[in-house]
């Protein structure tokens, strides 16, 4: 398999927990910052080809073959697209957009070239799932029934953090949202009927706290609740007729529980938690080499945008 030259678009602290993971498999092509100082620094620390002090010139590089996209969350699609234009493979951090028409432009644009567009969302990649879904698929669990994920993400009440900034793409659902909604649309089966929430926003009108149920047309029931404001374990539970699955830090899970009805428990492993990066890199460099964009999970993804976007619109934020 060919080795491909990365790019690194916005080097904040989610790009060098990227960079930290994607050194141990190979090295970086190239980094770009909107502030040339910091892209030099970000070459220096981690042994980078090209730094560049614009997007803009990252893009125009042909040797770039695919781009990680890690800016706050308001500019993605415009970088999105940005890439796309550019002939470049596309991998965006998550929330990857929140507007489900935007993104099916997108979508078809990258269709049209050729090109892998995909979230950086962990959950698809990690083994333990990969082994669970294997399980389900067997009939282990039964029939399944009912799929929950919760999360909360206790955040400084600070109101000019990003985090509660509008401007900048703030709130709970582009932020964690995305991680429960992932997990359970990716366990349940069927097509989804029916869905209600309750929010709760945060004084600078972001969204703050999510109680979300799904129904599907297989008459299976998703549940997803996330805080901002406060802790929450996360927590992920598949349950079926036969049995149920605990799955603890469900983000970048590496074990799981296996519990029978008259109590009887079994333990998965699964892959590790300090690799789930690495697995996300692997999936899709196999995913651009072997043109099967499959692996690549943009189905999930579209399903998530389109459940976002019309939780944003019910609530107007």
């Amino acid at each position: 398999m060919k080795q491909l030259n990365w790019g690194i678009m916005g080097l904040g602290n989610i790009a060098r927990e990227f960079a930290d993971n994607m050194r141990k498999l190979h090295p970086i092509y190239a980094a770009a910052s909107r502030n040339p100082d910091s892209a030099l620094a970000f070459q220096k620390e981690y042994g980078v080809e090209k730094a560049y002090g614009s997007y803009e010139e990252l893009l125009s590089d042909p040797k770039v073959d695919i781009v990680y996209i890690a800016t706050v969350n308001s500019q993605h699609y415009t970088c999105i697209m940005a890439c796309l234009e550019h002939d470049k493979h596309v991998l965006c951090e998550k929330a990857i957009w929140g507007n489900y028409e935007e993104m099916k432009t997108a979508c078809a644009l990258a269709k049209e070239k050729g090109l892998l567009l995909c979230e950086g969302m962990t959950i698809f990649h990690m083994p333990i799932f990969k082994e669970i879904k294997k399980m389900i698929a067997d009939g282990k669990l039964g029939k399944i029934k009912f799929v929950e994920a919760e999360l909360g993400s206790l955040k400084e009440d600070d109101p000019t953090n990003r985090f509660f900034n509008p401007d900048l793409g703030g709130g709970a659902m582009l932020d964690i949202g995305t991680y429960g909604l992932s997990f359970v649309t990716y366990f349940l089966n069927g097509t989804i009927t029916d869905m209600a929430h309750l929010m709760s926003p945060y004084p600078t009108g972001v969204d703050e706290m999510w109680n979300i149920a799904l129904k599907t047309d297989e008459l299976e029931i998703g549940s997803v609740n996330l805080t901002f404001r406060a802790k929450l374990p996360k927590r992920g539970i598949i349950a079926g007729e036969k049995a149920y699955i605990t799955v603890m830090n469900y983000v970048r899970a590496e074990k799981a529980t296996l519990v029978y009805p008259d109590g009887r428990e079994e333990v998965l492993e699964a892959g590790e938690t300090a690799k789930a990066m690495q697995y996300e890199i692997l999936d899709i460099e196999e995913a651009v080499s072997s043109g099967d964009y499959s692996c690549a999970f943009m189905d999930y993804t579209m399903k998530v945008v389109e459940l976002i976007d019309q939780l944003l619109e019910a609530e107007n934020v």
